[in-house]
């Protein structure tokens, strides 16, 4: 019977071994900032296998040794990893300067660092004016202005800049912020933050203080609401959020 147990203990450490050597867990991080990238496509160039970046940079596939995966996201450089042991990784991504068409999705998926540096090259992209420094003056480019890379370039930066000041908002407005001074939850809440959701603009020059006050105002606003007022609230759903 003793012999019989170590039998059934070996054979479980061995399955447990070689399903530790069959997938690689590890992190897609942006080189230089060390920020985590999500929805990096990842792929193993053998099998065909895929999966992508989780919230976190986090990731998970199927692979053995000395088989090749494939990391993919558009304005980075694609990497490839060639596996020759199974501890966790961190791969780095790095951009690769292109002009790309970005989608809002895409944009949603950038690190903070990212962002900015796509803001400023899609300002760089969509000029239309240039100020020479050998003929004096500002010289302007109706090829800028009115060619197609122009127009993509200025559409991107108006996205890239609507993102950010989402950011600006969702880090200051927020629900501990809210439930903190008001006893909102659940559909109330969610309804409170959708009609009530300040600008940028304004943030950018309130303090605390003037937030608190805000949401105070506001909270009283939304208590006066008809049934028929707050029906007319459009709250995002769950897949609206991600």
């Amino acid at each position: 019977m003793q012999g019989f147990r170590l039998t059934i203990f070996f054979w479980l450490f061995s399955v447990s071994a070689w399903a530790q050597d069959t997938v690689l867990n590890g992190y897609v991080l942006e080189l230089g900032s060390g920020e985590p990238l999500r929805y990096v496509e990842i792929e193993n160039l053998r099998t065909g296998a895929s999966t992508a970046s989780r919230e976190d940079g986090a990731f998970s596939i199927a692979v053995e040794k000395n088989q090749r995966l494939q990391f993919a996201y558009p304005g980075y450089r694609t990497d490839t990893l060639v596996v020759i042991e199974f501890g966790v990784k961190r791969v780095y991504l790095t951009p690769d300067g292109s002009t790309i068409q970005l989608d809002e999705v895409q944009i949603q998926a950038m690190t903070d660092s990212r962002l900015e540096a796509e803001i400023k090259r899609a300002e760089e992209e969509g000029k239309f004016t240039d100020v020479s420094q050998h003929r004096g003056g500002i010289r302007i480019s109706p090829s800028r202005w009115f060619g197609h890379s122009g127009r993509q370039a200025r559409q991107r930066y108006e996205l890239l800049l609507a993102e950010r000041e989402r950011r600006q908002v969702d880090a200051r407005f927020t629900r501990a912020a809210i439930t903190a001074v008001t006893p909102l939850e659940g559909e109330d809440l969610e309804l409170y933050m959708t009609k009530y959701r300040p600008s940028a603009e304004y943030l950018s020059t309130a303090n605390d203080a003037d937030l608190r006050l805000y949401i105070m105002d506001t909270y009283a606003a939304f208590k006066a609401l008809t049934p028929a007022e707050r029906a007319a609230i459009n709250a995002p759903t769950k897949e609206e959020k991600r």
